[in-house]
């Protein structure tokens, strides 16, 4: 076995290969390019100018989402199994952990070592060799052990596991993160990864995927009886949400299933109805898409880990990146890079005000707190409450056929947000100031422009708000048993003058973009309910848009690369009923001799 160093980075490789030799192409020539040109910062930029899924799936840092909540000891001795490019490697560095990885392709090894070149000396190694060959070398006192999306087949996983558990330490932690295969998204129309065909894994075709069960008696059979199961959603390739056995998803927060990176796709049915109906008969876990199991050998003991439920908003701006982790009574808030603990202190500062500001309302805040740890890490605690969702609320009246509940609710919000300043000489009228041009800026074509001024005589008749929660939407707000409404997350929150309309305009936006079909809450209905005019929804509208851009950073979101790939999905419904509307149309043509009059009208228009 031959090795060498690429930076601080020691890579092991096979005798008789040529490091030189080993050219790139393709796919593999574009990470390289990446990994050597570009600093981390930029992947995201590359991935979605290049439009390529194989750079996505290498170098998207939110595949790291699955890991980077799980807490390690400070240097834990870590291997990784399948570390292809090295994005999972990247969490488990930032950690700390000492890591050792293992990955078959060359090409990958070196763009991993590349990519980690400035890594702490000795805290890195690679083995370029399949596991086999490569398991010899490594030495029995490993911590945690990581599988990441790698093929489980069935002899070969269980000589896989049972390997790892005589390299871990008897109280050592597997990672084992997998597809199920019984998964909604392969019901519903996806194909199965490995074999790129529909329904593959369901029926047993071609590389075994497992179900919970299956993968809880193959732990099991290799000596892990300890385990704990967390659901990563939309899968675990670029997970959203994680969820776990005891903080369950609930009705309407399963919206994200349009997520073919890989491939087109087939539309059976919306699986956010399935999943709704899934969840309200309590069998979640079974149709999960993937699931991430925490595995040990002891018997007895945890894994150390506090959270139960993980949510990522990590599509944007690196500065507002956020990471929110609920335990068993509390609720944190943290940045996923460093440059976002400013915006995570300024929860705190909006917290202090929006109690000032709507003190007099029947609108409560839930307490924030924020904390920091050694590194200067910020985190913004609160309180854990259990109560039901407003959106949920809305949700069970409009599946009871109760829509006069629905507007009681947004007449409610309406007058809340309307009252938060009932006296006529403290009303504030709206101003265009500098910072509602950074947030709100691309509305308009340009300072003191005609358009500018176009808005402003718009927007002049408004009323404002001195501090703006825009973030005011009903699933950010619960209800508790005393009938109290409190705000849960109010981070968007902006200290200059923001017209009431908009932050009214944006949860009936978005009430309207979760019922899509409903003609009761058509925008045009919901907006003559608020006594809002088109124009000014208009604007409204342009500023949204402009806000969400404003949160990215200017960076195309993750969510559009199934556009940029140019993936198609067809909904078999709709073209079995365009298959019946042509058919019944050529019934109709039957015995008419349409086709000889259109032969004789064309030989008129053309002269053949």
């Amino acid at each position: 076995m031959q090795k060498t160093k690429i930076g601080n980075v020691l890579l092991y490789y096979q005798d008789g290969v040529s490091l030189e030799a080993t050219s790139a192409d393709g796919d593999d020539r574009q990470l390289e390019e990446i990994v050597q040109l570009q600093k981390d910062d930029d992947y995201h930029t590359q991935i979605t100018d290049r439009k390529n899924w194989t750079v996505m799936y290498q170098l998207a840092e939110s595949r790291a989402n699955l890991i980077e909540w799980l807490k390690l000891k400070k240097q834990a001795k870590v291997l990784e199994i399948g570390s292809g490019c090295g994005t999972i490697t990247s969490a488990l560095l930032k950690k700390g952990a000492a890591v050792t990885c293992q990955e078959e392709n060359l090409c990958y090894c070196k763009i991993n070592a590349q990519r980690h070149r400035q890594a702490e000396e000795g805290l890195l190694t690679i083995y370029a060799l399949p596991y086999a060959q490569c398991e010899p070398y490594l030495h029995h006192e490993y911590e945690v052990a990581v599988v990441v999306d790698v093929p489980l087949e069935e002899d070969a996983a269980k000589q896989l596991l049972a390997s790892l558990r005589r390299h871990l330490k008897t109280d050592g932690l597997l990672i084992v993160a997998a597809k199920n295969k019984f998964g909604l998204k392969y019901w519903a129309g996806n194909k199965e990864t490995y074999t790129h065909t529909y329904f593959a894994g369901l029926e047993n075709n071609g590389v075994r995927l497992y179900s919970a069960e299956g993968i809880k008696k193959l732990l099991n059979e290799a000596g892990f009886p300890q385990q704990q199961f967390y659901y990563p959603y939309p899968d675990e390739r670029f997970a959203i949400d994680i969820y776990s056995d005891r903080y369950l998803p609930k009705k309407g927060d399963l919206n994200y299933n349009i997520a073919n990176y890989e491939d087109d796709r087939i539309v059976l049915f919306d699986e956010q109805k399935v999943f709704d109906s899934i969840i309200e008969e309590g069998q979640f876990p079974f149709f999960a898409n993937a699931f991430l199991c925490l595995a040990s050998a002891a018997e007895h003991g945890d894994n150390g880990q506090d959270a139960i439920y993980v949510r990522y908003a990590s599509d944007r701006g690196r500065a507002y990146a956020i990471c929110t982790e609920i335990t068993g009574q509390e609720v944190y808030k943290r940045a996923v890079y460093p440059q976002g603990n400013a915006h995570v202190k300024h929860i705190l500062h909006a917290y202090e005000q929006l109690c000032r500001q709507y003190a007099h309302t029947e609108l409560k805040f839930n307490a924030c707190v924020c904390e920091s740890d050694e590194h200067g890490n910020v985190s913004a605690k609160f309180e854990l409450l259990h109560a039901q969702a407003l959106q949920e609320q809305i949700s069970q009246a409009i599946s009871a056929g109760q829509m006069h509940k629905v507007f009681e609710i947004l007449e409610r919000m309406i007058q809340i947000i309307r009252s938060e300043r009932t006296d006529e000489n403290k009303k504030m009228p709206f101003k265009m100031t500098e910072p509602f041009r950074e947030v709100f800026g691309k509305i308009f074509t340009g300072k003191n422009s005609k358009e500018e001024a176009a808005i402003e005589d718009v927007l002049c008749h408004t009323v404002c708000s001195e501090v703006s929660d825009i973030d005011l939407i009903l699933s950010n707000i619960l209800v508790g048993d005393d009938g109290v409404w409190h705000v849960i997350d109010y981070e968007w929150t902006f200290f200059f003058p923001v017209p009431q309309n908009f932050i009214i305009y944006r949860t009936l936006f978005f009430l309207n973009h979760e019922n899509p079909k409903r003609e009761e809450l058509s925008m045009d209905r919901l907006l003559k309910l608020a006594d809002i005019p088109p124009m000014e929804a208009d604007i409204y509208a342009k500023m949204e848009e402009a806000f969400q851009q404003y949160v990215t950073g200017g960076l195309i979101p993750y969510r559009e690369m199934v556009n940029l790939l140019e993936r198609r999905f067809f909904n078999v419904v709709e073209l079995k009923a365009d298959y019946d509307r042509i058919a019944a149309q050529n019934e109709l043509l039957k015995g008419q001799g349409i086709w000889k009059a259109v032969r004789k009208i064309k030989k008129k228009l053309t002269g053949n």
